[in-house]
């Protein structure tokens, strides 16, 4: 009697209806030659990526070697530069430095050149118009004259009566043409020693007015910033004496 233990058919078989895709496996051969030849096929495939592996190696090096190399040339080169230029920076420097104290010597030294040369001109100039007044003092009726018109053009009417210093010889010279200056004036002219030609002194009880040459000539320098007496010569002596 059979076992009823059978194994069911579908325990052996796969209906054609469940086999969804088929590839057929073919078994390599085994034999020692087939396995040699794999073998010294797969030995080949090592020796060449070995091979191509070292010359990407090589390859790298090469290009590290070269890049390190460029970027040494660089930086060396850009060493030396800099070692070459900081001296001639200052160099350049110490140079600039120099022009520079002698254009500022150079400009103060014009400053002080142009102050003797103003100075020296405004000397000229005194010594010239100097000479101009001297000049019209030796005719000195007009100039005279005109101090006197200006002395008076400043005394009011409270100031007087008024005295008029005059020296001798102005006085004199003054005397035709007195009358009319003096005209409706209470001033009485008085002859002066001590006064200079062709100049005046007008005193009255507000005050003095000195039209004296001396005191015009220094208001005139005063003008200029300068103070240099009338007899340059009289005030050296005046100096030396005392």
């Amino acid at each position: 009697m059979r076992s009823s233990n059978r194994a069911h058919p579908y325990q052996r078989f796969i209906p054609r209806e469940e086999v969804q895709a088929v590839q057929a496996w073919t078994f390599a051969p085994v034999d020692e030659a087939t396995l040699a030849a794999q073998r010294a096929e797969a030995e080949a495939r090592e020796r060449a990526a070995r091979a191509a592996t070292e010359q990407q190696l090589q390859e790298a090096q090469a290009r590290g070697y070269t890049e390190g190399f460029e970027q040494g040339r660089q930086t060396g080169a850009q060493e030396m530069r800099e070692a070459l230029e900081a001296p001639l920076r200052e160099q350049a420097a110490e140079q600039a430095r120099r022009l520079a104290a002698v254009l500022a010597s150079a400009e103060a030294e014009l400053e002080s050149l142009r102050a003797r040369v103003a100075d020296e001109l405004l000397a000229l100039a005194c010594d010239l118009a100097r000479q101009v007044v001297r000049r019209e003092l030796a005719q000195p009726l007009e100039p005279l004259r005109a101090a006197v018109t200006e002395a008076l053009g400043e005394l009011g009417e409270e100031a007087q009566p008024a005295t008029l210093r005059l020296h001798p010889d102005d006085l004199a010279l003054l005397q035709p043409v007195l009358d009319e200056l003096l005209a409706g004036r209470r001033v009485q002219p008085v002859a002066d020693e001590r006064l200079s030609r062709g100049g005046c002194v007008l005193e009255s009880p507000l005050g003095v007015v000195d039209a004296t040459i001396e005191r015009r000539w220094a208001r005139a320098l005063a003008t200029l910033g300068r103070s240099e007496p009338w007899q340059p010569a009289a005030a050296g002596q005046e100096t030396g004496d005392g």
